[in-house]
């Protein structure tokens, strides 16, 4: 009896993973991605190593990260880069974490900090950029056709 319940099991197992086996690839073509690019300065100087995100009201959202001089260009996903055009609330970070642009490790979110038991021995970075271009963001656009590049120039008062 158990021979037949390990061999129907193993059966289930194996119509289960041939079917996560094949290539699932997006349809990137239906999209519209546009080229999103621009720079960031807090202050009059630029802004490095910030997380960018345009969110829209569907909870998609592209992202990328400034350079030394604060210039960025968007990603839609770890494969494609670009933003889906519309209205956008623009996210300024420089403790948010995303997997794959400025960490290896999952984790950090909002707060900006890695979860597990390193988090608790290191201190928590401290955010820059004012709550009213991140968390609570003010900062809006639309992107379109006629307009990708966006600068933000930031003040901390």
């Amino acid at each position: 009896m158990r021979a037949i319940i390990g061999l129907s099991l193993a059966a289930c197992c194996l119509m289960c993973l041939s079917g996560c086996g094949g290539s699932s690839s997006a349809n990137y073509g239906k999209l519209s991605l546009l080229s999103v690019s621009g720079a960031v300065t807090l202050d009059g100087k630029p802004l490095p190593e910030a997380v960018v995100t345009f969110d829209s009201e569907d909870g998609q959202f592209s992202y990328g990260l400034t350079d030394a001089s604060g210039r960025f260009s968007l990603q839609f996903d770890s494969v494609k880069s670009g933003a889906i055009p519309g209205k956008k609330t623009v996210r300024i970070s420089t403790t948010r974490k995303i997997l794959g642009l400025n960490t290896e490790e999952e984790g950090g979110g909002e707060e900006g900090r890695s979860e597990g038991a390193a988090a608790t021995t290191t201190a928590r970075p401290i955010e820059l950029v004012p709550v009213r271009y991140n968390k609570k963001s003010e900062l809006s656009v639309d992107v379109s056709p006629d307009k990708t590049h966006f600068e933000f120039p930031l003040v901390s008062k």
